[in-house]
């Protein structure tokens, strides 16, 4: 997803995110220490975002944050077993430490790059901004919320050909115009997760519809007691009876892990 660093004609990007997926192409303890070795090495100058505490809005300095699968050593991992978030306002950045960190594990890895950005939200009033996050817990740091899981999402075409008042509406309760049927909207959908998932949303940088790449990333982190609360949450959106959206919605690979200070 690589491209300009200004503005698309879905709004203004405030600041830019990038996801290395990272799959060792041997299991062995050689190639895991050289992994961890060069993400340290392209890391620095990036503040270590494990300990991040405090409100919703994403950090003012560049960030990088760990992430491990959690498969065991020495043993295939089904998943990329590890993931290198590196976040900031100037976009460039990111590509260079992207290239520098495939320089130097040569032929160790696989990885699979995805980008997003920060905007401000699309769908929301003053009244549902309220709703999602006056009661929307702080985010905290990876030794209380340790788990964290991604899914990359796009809308279908017929999605984007609606307008954005018909798009909006599916975000509130209401008559679902194929079924005639009361909704209860991706928000009330969502509910219970308010005040225990703590979620950010990354639209693609630039752009929709873009062939091969995805619309969104969606990012989610919480704790260990919390994760039921997730999945429910999760079989609620999908439930296209409670939130009709969903069928205009197709998923990429979820991919879950834990945060950690360093791999």
């Amino acid at each position: 997803m690589a491209g300009g660093i200004g503005t698309n004609h879905l709004g203004v990007n405030l600041s830019y995110t990038k996801f290395l997926f990272i799959t060792p192409r041997v299991e062995d303890e050689a190639t895991l220490a050289k992994l961890r070795a060069v993400a340290a090495t392209v890391a620095r100058g990036y503040f270590n975002d494990f300990e991040a505490q405090g409100g919703r809005d994403g950090a003012s300095q560049d960030t990088v944050q760990f992430l491990a699968s959690g498969c065991p050593t020495a043993t295939f991992c089904s998943r990329p077993r590890f993931v290198l978030q590196i976040s900031s306002k100037y976009r460039p950045r990111l590509l260079e430490t992207e290239m520098e960190f495939l320089r130097r594990i040569g032929d160790s890895a696989d990885v699979t790059s995805l980008d997003g950005a920060t905007r401000v939200p699309q769908y929301t009033s003053a009244e549902m901004f309220a709703y999602a996050y006056s009661n929307a817990g702080a985010r905290v740091s990876g030794r209380q919320e340790l788990n964290a899981i991604i899914i990359p999402i796009r809308k279908t075409e017929e999605w984007w050909q609606k307008d954005a008042l018909a798009r909006h509406a599916y975000f509130y309760p209401h008559t679902d115009p194929d079924t005639g049927r009361t909704a209860h909207g991706h928000a009330k959908a969502a509910e219970a997760g308010i005040s225990k998932i703590y979620r950010r949303l990354y639209y693609n940088p630039d752009g929709h519809l873009r062939p091969g790449e995805f619309d969104f990333l969606t990012y989610f982190e919480c704790a260990d007691r919390d994760l039921p609360v997730f999945d429910e949450i999760c079989r609620r959106l999908r439930d296209v009876t409670l939130n009709p959206e969903w069928r205009f919605v197709i998923e990429g690979p979820e991919w879950r892990g834990k945060r950690v200070l360093k791999w």
